[in-house]
C-alpha cells in the first residue's frame, strides 16, 4: 500500500501536478494579499464600491461563455484526431466569445441604463464591462493547455497573471487609484493572453486550416456546455446563499461578518480538491469509454483524497481556537463551532462531491449534476432558513454540510450504479 501511494505519486508530480498545485495555492495566497491591499491604497469607501461592482460582474459571468470552457476540456481530452480537436477549440472559442461579447454589452446597458444601491459602483462597472471579453480568451488558452498536458506552462500562465495584476495594483492603484485598479486587471489579461498565444502558436496557427465540427457534434458539444454552464452557475450560487440568508434573516453585520470569517478558510481550501481534478480531469475524460478504467482510477482517487482532506480537517477542528486567533484576531473567536462545522462540510465536498461531480461530467453525465445541482440548490435554502432560524449563524453551517452530504450520496450512487452497470 505505501509503495503504491509513493509510486502514484512520483507519477503525479512527473506528469505536473505540483505545477498546477503550486499555480492555485499561489494565487490563493496572492488572492488574500489582494484583498488586504486594495483597501489601504483606495480607501474603505471606493474598496465599496469596487467590491460591489466586482460582485455584481461574477454575477453577469455566471454564465460565462455558456460553458465552452470545460466543453472544450472533455472534448479536446477526449480519443479525437488533432484536426478534430483543433475543429472543437475553433467552435468553442467562436461561441464563447459570441456569448461573452453579448455580456459586455448588457454589462453596459446596465451601467448607461440601470441603477444601484451604491452609486459609485455603475461607473466602475462600466469601466469592467470589457473583462468578459478578455477573461474568456484567457480562459480558453489555459484550458487548452491542460488539454495538451502543459502542465509547467498552465502554471506560468496563471501564476504570471496574478503576478502583474498584484504588481499592477500596487503601482498604478497608487498612482491613479480605481482607474488603476482596472487599468492593472487590463493590462494583467492582455499580457497573459499574449504569452498564452506565444505558448499556443503552433496550434492557433492550425486553427484556419479546420472546419467547425459537423451540425451533429455542434448540437452535442453546443448541449453539453450548457448544461455545464448551467450547473456550475447554480453551485457558485450556492456558496453565496448561506451569508444573503444570515444577512436577510438575522440582520446584523457583525453576525454576517462572524460567519464569513467561519467560512474564509474550510471553503478555500476546496482549491485542494479542485486542483488534483484539474490535474487527472483530462486522463479520466480521455478513457471516458472504459467503465473499469474510471472506477478503480476513481476509487483510489477517492482514498487519496480521503487520507489527505481527513488530515487537513482533523488538525483543523483540534486546533480551531488557535487557528482563529492567529489570523483573525480575538473578536472572532465566535465562529468557533461554524468553523469546526464547516471543516466537517469541506472533508465532505473535498472527498466525495467535488470529484464524483467532475468524473460525471467526464463521462458526459451533465444531467445528472444539473439536477443534483438543483435539486442541492432548493435544499440548501429550506435549510438555511429552518436552521438559522433555530441556531443562527450555526444552523446556516449545518445546513452546508447537510447539503454537501446529500448532494454528494446522490452523485455518488448515480456514479457507482453507472460504473457497475
Amino acid at each position: 500500500m505505501k509503495n503504491s501511494i509513493l509510486l502514484d505519486f512520483k507519477v503525479a508530480m512527473k506528469n505536473g501536478f505540483l505545477h498546477i498545485f503550486g499555480s492555485s495555492f499561489i494565487n490563493k495566497v496572492i488572492g488574500f494579499g489582494v484583498g488586504i491591499i486594495l483597501p489601504r491604497i483606495i480607501g474603505k469607501d471606493l474598496f465599496g464600491e469596487y467590491t460591489y461592482a466586482q460582485t455584481i460582474l461574477n454575477m453577469f459571468l455566471l454564465l460565462q461563455g455558456l460553458g465552452v470552457v470545460p466543453a472544450i476540456l472533455q472534448y479536446c481530452s477526449g480519443n479525437y484526431d488533432k484536426d478534430q480537436k483543433l475543429s472543437y477549440l475553433k467552435y468553442g472559442i467562436k461561441i464563447g466569445m459570441i456569448s461573452n461579447l453579448v455580456i459586455s454589452i448588457l454589462m453596459v446597458l446596465f451601467s448607461v441604463f440601470g441603477s444601484l444601491p451604491i452609486k459609485g459602483s455603475m461607473i466602475i462597472l462600466l469601466y469592467l464591462s470589457a473583462i468578459p471579453v478578455f477573461s474568456i480568451i484567457f480562459d480558453i488558452i489555459q484550458i487548452y493547455l491542460r488539454v495538451l498536458y502543459e502542465n509547467k506552462k498552465f502554471a506560468i500562465l496563471s501564476n504570471s497573471n496574478t503576478i502583474l495584476y498584484l504588481i499592477g495594483i500596487v503601482s498604478l492603484g497608487i498612482l491613479f487609484k480605481i482607474k488603476g485598479i482596472i487599468l492593472a486587471r487590463y493590462m494583467s489579461l492582455i499580457l497573459t493572453i499574449i504569452l498564452g498565444i506565444i505558448f499556443l502558436r503552433q496550434h492557433i496557427s492550425n486553427l484556419s486550416k479546420v472546419k467547425y465540427p459537423d451540425k451533429a457534434n455542434k448540437k452535442e458539444f453546443l448541449k453539453y456546455s450548457i448544461v455545464l454552464s448551467l450547473t456550475n452557475a447554480i453551485s457558485q450560487l450556492l456558496f453565496q446563499l448561506d451569508v444573503l440568508l444570515i444577512g436577510n434573516i438575522i440582520r446584523d453585520a457583525s453576525i454576517v461578518a462572524i460567519y464569513k470569517v467561519a467560512t474564509l478558510i474550510p471553503m478555500n481550501m476546496l482549491f485542494l480538491p479542485s486542483s488534483v481534478m484539474i490535474f487527472v480531469y483530462p486522463y479520466f475524460a480521455k478513457k471516458c469509454d472504459d467503465k473499469n478504467c474510471v472506477k478503480g482510477k476513481y476509487i483510489k482517487l477517492q482514498r487519496y483524497l480521503a487520507i489527505i482532506n481527513g488530515l487537513i480537517s482533523i488538525i483543523c477542528i483540534v486546533f480551531a481556537r488557535i487557528i482563529i486567533k492567529i489570523i483573525f484576531g480575538s473578536k472572532y473567536l465566535n465562529c468557533i463551532s461554524a468553523f469546526r462545522i464547516l471543516w466537517v462540510g469541506y472533508f465532505i465536498a473535498g472527498t466525495f462531491r467535488v470529484p464524483s461531480g467532475n468524473i460525471l461530467f467526464t463521462i458526459k453525465k451533465e444531467k445528472v449534476n444539473l439536477f443534483n445541482s438543483i435539486f442541492s440548490g432548493l435544499l440548501n435554502i429550506v435549510l438555511d432558513i429552518l436552521l438559522i432560524l433555530k441556531f443562527g449563524y450555526n444552523g446556516a453551517a449545518i445546513a452546508t454540510v447537510i447539503t454537501f452530504v446529500i448532494s454528494s450520496i446522490i452523485s455518488n450512487t448515480y456514479l457507482y450504479k453507472y460504473l457497475n452497470s
